[in-house]
């Protein structure tokens, strides 16, 4: 009996033995570089051979664009000897934002994942730190003012002449945050049934990002989130210069009704315009002017793959990285010529995010005033009526 139990303990003894060096083995094999990562990080020229004629979908963007951005950045990139090239940095950062995954990345450039994260912060910050490349809206500048007017004129074929923006709102997923990073998680469950930022934005006709602001938690209202940011703030400051030179000048940003109409934000006529013709017909051509912004979150989502699925880096740099984003787009929109649609986009993921809207409702209604509004509204209306200009309405079959 003792033989057979001092066997059984020392049986169970070797495997503990056994089990203590696989796993030791395990780290120190997890711990040992691969390869490719002891080859050292292969050349900008392999990488981008490797891509081929699908570059322009890897970096999504055209190939004179992406030299334009690594030109740009070049000096706010760091030019160590034994780090990566300015061109291999960017084209990593940039399958990043694509929505990549650092594994696949890793593989075909031949770095470690510490390298591979140090090229997509280190590119951010130079994306940040780069003044041509910041967003800008030069109220300031008459020419600005005319053209950009123009442009949603035309665009929509408007009676209304005194548009310079459109304003909207949009929920960008992220995963579910922790107690340690904010005070209350369930303030970022957003109303369309997911953990969400609110970023705020305004663009032009071009679909450029003027402005744009990711303070707010995802259950915020839009009205509310426009309120957090210093924008909003000086939108109901009448002593603000700015405003006050929007408001000689008749100048407006055109919104949803999830906002409150003012002197400087022109919303729709509640209730259809409770069936007056002319304020109908306002409703019309404010919302054909409203589509801008709504066409530029799509084409946002369109180019960069990383909204296609829930944020998950580290909490706080989560706005930087949606910020860094809206200015690619923006130097997309300037620079590159190659269409939308030869970036082949995910379809699926667009409309999983930016119409289905989750489970939640669609639009957010306006409680908040129901009266006869703005003076704005009521001259913007008239103009309209005095164009004589009413709802092209689709012939009924």
């Amino acid at each position: 009996m003792e033989s057979s139990g001092e066997s059984a303990e020392e049986a169970f003894a070797l495997n503990m033995h056994l089990a203590a060096a696989l796993v030791g083995s395990e780290r120190v094999e997890a711990q040992c570089p691969s390869p490719e990562e002891r080859a050292g990080p292969r050349s900008f020229e392999y990488v981008r051979a490797s891509y081929g004629p699908r570059f322009h979908r890897a970096v999504r963007m055209s190939e004179p664009c992406f030299a334009k951005l690594v030109d740009a950045l070049r000096p706010h990139l760091p030019s160590s000897p034994h780090s990566l090239s300015s061109a291999l940095r960017v084209l990593v950062a940039l399958r990043f934002y694509a929505g990549a995954s650092y594994l696949d990345v890793c593989a075909l450039a031949g770095l470690s994942t510490s390298t591979f994260y140090d090229a997509v912060w280190e590119f951010t910050d130079a994306v940040l730190s780069t003044p041509e490349l910041q967003m800008i809206m030069p109220v300031w500048d008459a020419e600005w003012r005319q053209r950009t007017v123009a442009g949603f004129q035309r665009r929509g074929d408007s009676p209304l002449r005194n548009i310079i923006g459109a304003l909207d709102g949009i929920a960008v997923r992220q995963e579910r945050l922790t107690a340690a990073e904010v005070m209350c998680t369930k303030d970022y469950w957003s109303r369309k049934g997911f953990f969400a930022l609110n970023v705020q934005a305004i663009c032009d006709s071009n679909y450029e990002f003027l402005w744009m602001s990711c303070r707010a938690p995802g259950s915020s209202h839009d009205s509310t989130a426009l309120a957090c940011s210093d924008l909003g703030q000086e939108l109901n400051d009448p002593t603000s210069p700015l405003i006050a030179l929007m408001i000689r000048e008749g100048l407006c940003v055109t919104a949803d009704e999830a906002y409150r109409d003012s002197d400087v934000l022109a919303v729709p006529w509640p209730g259809g315009g409770g069936g007056d013709l002319w304020k109908d017909s306002y409703n019309f051509y404010q919302s054909s002017a409203r589509v801008h912004i709504e066409q530029a979150f799509g084409q946002l989502v369109w180019r960069w793959g990383i909204f296609w699925k829930p944020l998950r880096m580290p909490f706080g740099k989560r706005p930087l990285v949606i910020h860094v984003a809206f200015l690619l787009h923006n130097l997309c929109r300037r620079e590159d010529t190659m269409p939308l649609s030869m970036l082949d986009g995910s379809l699926t993921a667009h409309q999983d995010m930016h119409v289905e809207q989750g489970r939640g409702a669609g639009r957010q209604p306006n409680t908040r005033q129901r009266g006869q509004g703005s003076e704005l509204r009521r001259r913007m209306t008239q103009v309209v009526k005095d164009s004589g200009r009413v709802r092209p309405y689709l012939p009924s079959v």
